[in-house]
C-alpha cells in the first residue's frame, strides 16, 4: 500500500479562510460605519472598540443635529433611551439618587439624599457642582432647608453671570405646617439660595408654580393658573445682587376644559413663548392628549390663542428643560410633542418617605401626534415601567 504523500495532499486542499479582527477593518469601513451612527452615545462606544476605531472615528463626518434621550430610572438601574438611534442601554455613569431636571451638553440635576445634597453631574465630563440645601428671604421663618423640585439655568455653568432658578418646597419650623412652594434662585457655588424678589407674588393657587424656563433675560414661571412671575436677576462679579421680577396676568388662564389638566409647561420655540397643557380623562388616567397655546398681546390684554398645529416642531416637554426642534433638521421624523412621566411632581411627600414607601411612576412616557386624517393619538414608550423607588424619568439633554 502506497502511502500518501501529505505534501502533496494539503498542497491540493483549498486554503482555509482565516477570519480578520475588527481592529484590521480598513478606516475606510469603520468611517462608513460611523457616518451611518446618528446617536453621540453609540459613536463613544465605537471608540472604545480599539484604538484603530478611536483613529477613524476622528475622520468621521460631523454629528447631525441631536435629540434629547430618556432616562428611565427603575429601582436600581438607570437605562438610556435614545430617540435616534432607537435603542434602550444601560449608562453605568449615572447615579441613583432622585433627578428634577436636566441642562444642555449633558447635564443632570440630582439629590442625592432625596430631599438633601442636591448636585449637578455631567455625565460625559463626569463635572460636578454642588447646589445649595437651604434658602433665604423667608422672613417669618429664617433659613429654612429647602428641597428643589425643578430647576434650569440662565447660562451654561462655566459663564460668569450663570445664574440657577428653581422651583423648591420648604416646610417652615413649625410641627403641623404644611409644606409650601416657591421659587428660588442662586450663583453657583452658593451654598444659601434666596427668594427674595422686587415684587412679592401672589399666595393661592392660581400662582403656585409648575415650570420655569429662561427666556428673554429673564426666568419666566408659569402658575397653575396660566399666570406667569418673570424673574431677572442682577448679577456682579459672580455675586446675585437682587432679583427683580413682574407679574404677567392672563385672562381666562389659558386654558378652560373639562378634561384634566395633568401638566403645564413653558417652552421656547422660534422666539416666542408657548404653553403646552398636557390633558388626561382624570387624575389616574394617563396623557391622553396635548394643546399647545402661544402668548399674544391684544389691545394691552395678554392670553393665550391656541395653535392649532405644531407647524414642523418636536416640543420635548419637562419641567424647566423643554426644548423644541425642527423637523425638517431630523429626517424621518414628524410633528409631535414628546412627553415623560413627570407625576410625582404634586406628590412632594413622596420623596420625605422611607425607600419602600417611595414608589415614582416611570410608565407615562411617550409621544403624542397632532392631527393626522381624522385623529390624533399617543404612543406610549415602555407602558410596562414598574416604579421607581429613588426617582422619576428624566431628559438628557444633548
Amino acid at each position: 500500500m502506497q502511502v500518501p504523500n501529505s505534501q502533496s495532499h494539503s498542497a491540493s486542499m483549498p486554503p482555509m479562510f482565516v477570519a480578520r479582527g475588527w481592529a484590521n477593518l480598513t478606516i475606510n469601513v469603520v468611517i462608513e460605519m460611523v457616518n451611518r451612527l446618528p446617536c453621540a452615545m453609540d459613536r463613544a462606544r465605537m471608540t472604545a472598540v480599539c484604538q484603530a476605531w478611536l483613529a477613524a472615528i476622528a475622520h468621521a463626518q460631523p454629528l447631525p443635529f441631536q435629540l434629547p434621550s430618556l432616562l428611565l430610572p427603575p429601582a436600581d438601574v438607570t437605562d438610556v433611551y435614545c430617540y435616534l438611534s432607537g435603542g434602550c442601554r444601560d449608562h453605568s455613569m449615572l447615579p441613583g439618587p432622585r433627578h428634577f431636571g436636566s441642562y444642555d451638553g449633558g447635564w443632570i440635576f440630582f439629590a442625592y439624599g432625596q430631599t438633601s445634597v442636591h448636585r449637578m453631574i455631567n455625565i460625559r465630563t463626569r463635572e460636578r457642582r454642588a447646589l445649595p440645601d437651604m434658602i433665604e428671604g423667608l422672613a417669618a421663618h429664617g433659613t429654612p432647608s429647602m428641597v428643589i423640585l425643578a430647576a434650569t439655568l440662565s447660562f451654561p455653568p462655566d459663564h460668569p453671570k450663570c445664574v440657577a432658578a428653581g422651583i423648591v418646597t420648604y416646610k417652615p419650623h413649625l410641627l403641623e405646617a404644611p409644606r409650601r412652594r416657591h421659587f428660588a434662585f442662586w450663583c453657583l457655588g452658593s451654598k444659601v439660595a434666596t427668594c427674595d424678589v422686587a415684587v412679592p407674588a401672589p399666595v393661592g393657587p392660581a400662582w403656585q408654580q409648575e415650570d420655569v424656563v429662561y427666556y428673554r433675560d429673564s426666568f419666566h414661571f408659569l402658575t397653575r393658573g396660566g399666570h406667569i412671575i418673570v424673574c431677572t436677576p442682577i448679577v456682579r462679579d459672580g455675586v446675585l445682587l437682587r432679583v427683580l421680577s413682574e407679574l404677567m396676568r392672563f385672562e381666562q388662564g389659558g386654558y378652560n376644559n373639562q378634561q384634566f389638566v395633568r401638566a403645564r409647561y413653558l417652552v421656547s420655540s422660534r422666539g416666542e413663548l408657548l404653553m403646552v397643557v398636557r390633558l388626561a380623562a382624570h387624575h389616574r388616567a394617563l396623557t391622553s392628549s396635548f394643546k399647545v397655546f402661544r402668548m399674544t398681546v391684544i389691545t394691552r390684554a395678554r392670553t393665550w390663542i391656541e395653535e392649532v398645529a405644531l407647524c414642523g416642531r418636536m416640543l420635548f416637554v419637562g419641567r424647566g428643560c423643554s426644548r423644541s426642534y425642527e423637523v425638517s433638521q431630523y429626517p424621518g421624523f414628524k410633528d409631535g410633542i414628546f412627553f415623560l412621566d413627570d407625576r410625582s411632581f404634586y406628590d412632594v411627600e413622596m420623596m420625605f418617605g422611607r425607600i419602600n414607601e417611595r414608589l415614582y411612576p416611570c410608565s407615562d412616557n411617550g409621544r403624542w401626534s397632532p392631527a393626522e386624517g381624522l385623529s390624533r393619538h399617543v404612543d406610549l414608550f415602555f407602558p410596562e415601567r414598574v416604579p421607581s423607588l429613588n426617582s422619576p424619568p428624566a431628559w438628557l439633554l444633548p
